[in-house]
């Protein structure tokens, strides 16, 4: 899925024609597997489809600002783009907490563990806030992927794997959550959204810290230092 994402992106901002032959080819291969990765949950029964919204027989128009925000605090019911996007990161959010709570129980490092045990506490307040939003709602939520967790203790990848991993599902939250607030038409869940892309934000911060302290985070090619180079040529000349 973040495949087909980040591959687009970077098909759309190439302007070599070999560049974007190779992410032609890799948007193609993500598109396969994710498509064939749906099949398979499909065929076991393990796909879970977001809430189901009846077809409406004719187009309503919205006709009130109270469609946005009540003064009285009184939401209208979610439409199906509001639930279908908190479907959609509630998934992601189980599966960011079973991957979490995984990496914190074999990592050997005692500060990867720590940041692992925040993100987790940032996580579970996600997901037990847009759950009630759904259930308020009569809606059903995403099934926990807790019970996947083994008792093992033996790290099948390095911390820095480890780490780099959970960092960068954060870092696709806040995209996914900016997205969700952006196509929100209630007040209440754009205000939702901001609050958790906020508190991602601060676990990002320890994420880079932590690459940064371990020397784990590779520089990646900088501008020329225009400045810099003018007064060093003045001093010589």
């Amino acid at each position: 899925m973040h495949g087909t994402s980040l591959y687009s992106l970077s098909f759309n901002t190439s302007a070599r024609k070999d560049l974007r032959d190779f992410y032609h080819k890799c948007l193609n291969d993500s598109m396969e597997v994710y498509n064939r990765s749906i099949e398979v949950l499909i065929s076991r029964k393990m796909y879970e489809k977001s809430p189901y919204f009846a077809t409406q027989k004719q187009i309503e128009c919205i006709t009130s600002m109270s469609y946005v925000a009540d003064v009285f605090g009184n939401y209208r019911p979610l439409n199906s783009v509001e639930s279908g996007n908190i479907f959609f990161n509630l998934k992601k959010s189980m599966l960011q907490k079973g991957i979490t709570l995984g990496f914190s129980k074999v990592c050997k490092s005692n500060e990867v563990r720590k940041f692992m045990e925040n993100g987790l506490k940032v996580i579970t307040k996600h997901i037990g806030l847009f759950s009630s939003i759904l259930h308020k709602n009569d809606l059903h939520t995403p099934t926990s992927l807790d019970l996947e967790i083994t008792d093992s203790t033996v790290a099948p990848f390095s911390d820095k794997l480890m780490l780099f991993h959970v960092g960068t599902l954060f870092n696709m939250a806040i995209t996914y959550y900016t997205y969700a607030a952006v196509s929100s038409l209630r007040a209440d869940l754009v205000v939702h959204c901001e609050t958790a892309i906020s508190r991602d934000f601060k676990i990002l911060a320890q994420f880079s810290h932590l690459m940064i302290k371990n020397k784990w985070l590779e520089q990646p090619p900088t501008a020329d230092d225009r400045i810099k180079t003018e007064n060093k040529q003045e001093k010589q000349e």
